[in-house]
């Protein structure tokens, strides 16, 4: 299954009550989704990357967690333990848009106010990358690419942490 995701504007604190409606609404019709923090994510490809992998774990019994949700949290965030990666990719109270990636079942319908979101962020902050994780030596090296693809190799590389 292709990963469909959505980008969405949320008010000031109202994130956490916004994904707990999302939640509810694709377990109502057997969907799996995962809402996160959209500071966070670097395009649809860096989703998309994550569930890949994520669903390679699962297949080949490499998995760290116990759901393709959290699976593909853990490879979003480029981390290697999952506490680390429900720290840095969850939504808190601070959270004005999010991300929405439905995962597996039947299709979602996105509702008012969803985008689809682009394959790579565009014009991305060397502070929105520090606090992914990205230090200024490591941007320092990526030249003429766009500074997402960065974070699709720190995806890929979560295969080489978790062993």
């Amino acid at each position: 299954m292709e990963t469909s995701v959505w980008v969405a504007k949320t008010e000031l604190g109202r994130a956490k009550g916004d994904m707990g409606m999302i939640l509810e609404k694709a377990r109502s019709i057997g969907a799996e989704v995962l809402v996160l923090d959209a500071d966070m994510v670097f395009g649809k490809d860096h989703v998309s990357s994550a569930a890949y992998h994520a669903r390679k774990a699962i297949d080949e019994k490499r998995n760290s967690a116990g759901s393709l949700a959290m699976e593909t949290l853990l490879y979003a965030s480029g981390q290697r333990q999952l506490n680390g990666a429900i720290d840095k990719m969850s939504v808190t109270e601070d959270t004005t848009r999010i991300v929405i990636a439905q995962l597996s079942g039947p299709e979602i319908t996105s509702e008012k106010g969803w985008e689809p979101m682009e394959p790579l962020a565009k014009g991305v902050s060397p502070e929105r990358l520090v606090k992914y994780g990205v230090s200024e030596r490591e941007q320092a090296t990526i030249g003429s690419r766009n500074p997402s693809e960065i974070i699709l190799e720190r995806v890929a590389a979560v295969d080489i942490l978790k062993k």
